[in-house]
């Protein structure tokens, strides 16, 4: 787990290097200045449909076929005001997939039933089962120190909108194992934020409140709550790094760094949650685009596996490469 904390973070090290080696080669060319948003509201986002899809009829190698949907949205508001700066975002992901024919045997349907000319197995439609489901807030308030800093304070939300079950249970017949607000979890921050380049930005803070808010209660203790305890709050130190670049003609990555370390003798540089995602999309053309995406996420007081009996602390990962139809709205950043 600590190899792959530290692979995982000096792999995201080294590529910031590269960035910041990019930044002194155009430097020597030009006259580099930081990217100023204009004074007002700049205001925009994109929301994007993926789809795929596997039929297989007497395909003699075998397999299952597979329908998967994804909608991903993004949407931004920042104003400028002299030397105050109000940054807010707004990411939404929402995915579905269906493994297998259009209709499967119900395991619980019932044998022999009049109802059923074949008296076999009742047949179901297979139910699409949840691949994604991500809302991601973040709102952000900084003063103008000099052209590359700003104090700044920070407060983000993450958390999803619809229940999760388990990957076995995909008629849902057990009790959801996420919901809405179940979890949710963000950091409250005031520190000083670094803008070196026009698409490096560094957050740092030494004073941090994290928060884990569990609505239902009986999920509590998956998520390092106490039991049937709703609200759970940490201090610490929080670091936020947030990448924006365009590194070929047509391809843009995006990358976001979260490390939170508590102030509590047992963690402080021991145990680092840590919130990692990037993403590259390609542009085909004004509306197809290639995304892919990945996610990593390690936090010592997660479940991942509450069906199993102790805590299964693991390190969590997430990707998705989809094709789709992407559209553009409002200003550009």
């Amino acid at each position: 787990m600590k190899k792959t904390i530290l692979l995982s973070i000096t792999a995201f090290c080294l590529i910031q290097l590269n960035a910041q080696d990019d930044v002194k080669k155009k430097a020597n060319e030009t006259k580099y200045t930081n990217k100023e948003f204009k004074v007002g509201w700049t205001k925009g986002g994109f929301v994007n449909f993926t789809g795929s899809n596997l039929i297989l009829k007497n395909w003699a190698a075998g397999g299952s076929g597979s329908t998967g949907i994804l909608f991903s949205g993004s949407a931004f508001a920042i104003k400028k005001k002299g030397i105050s700066l109000w940054e807010n975002y707004l990411d939404l992901n929402y995915g579905v997939v269906q493994n297998g024919p259009w209709k499967v045997d119900d395991p619980d349907g019932k044998l022999n039933d009049p109802n059923n000319p074949a008296s076999g197995v009742v047949q179901v439609t297979n139910p699409f089962v949840k691949s994604d489901d991500r809302l991601v807030f973040q709102t952000k308030y900084g003063r103008k120190i000099n052209d590359k800093a700003n104090y700044a304070a920070l407060f983000n939300l993450n958390t999803q909108l619809f229940p999760g079950y388990l990957p076995e249970d995909k008629f849902k017949r057990d009790l959801p194992v996420s919901d809405i607000f179940s979890q949710a979890f963000g950091y409250a921050a005031v520190g000083i934020d670094y803008k070196p380049t026009s698409y490096l930005s560094v957050f740092l803070s030494p004073i941090t409140l994290k928060y884990t808010y569990v609505h239902n209660k009986r999920l509590a203790q998956n998520f390092g709550n106490e039991p049937f305890t709703k609200f759970r709050a940490e201090m610490g130190w929080y670091l936020n790094t947030q990448i924006k670049k365009d590194i070929m003609k047509n391809i843009s990555w995006q990358s976001r760094l979260e490390l939170f370390n508590s102030y509590n003798k047992d963690y402080l540089f021991k145990r680092i949650d840590i919130n990692w995602q990037n993403t590259i999309n390609m542009k085909v053309n004004k509306y197809i685009t290639v995304s892919l995406i990945t996610q990593m996420l390690y936090d010592d007081d997660v479940d991942v596996n509450a069906a199993q009996e102790g805590k299964q602390v693991r390190t969590q990962w997430k990707h998705f490469t989809g094709f789709g139809i992407n559209y553009t709205f409002g200003d550009k950043l």
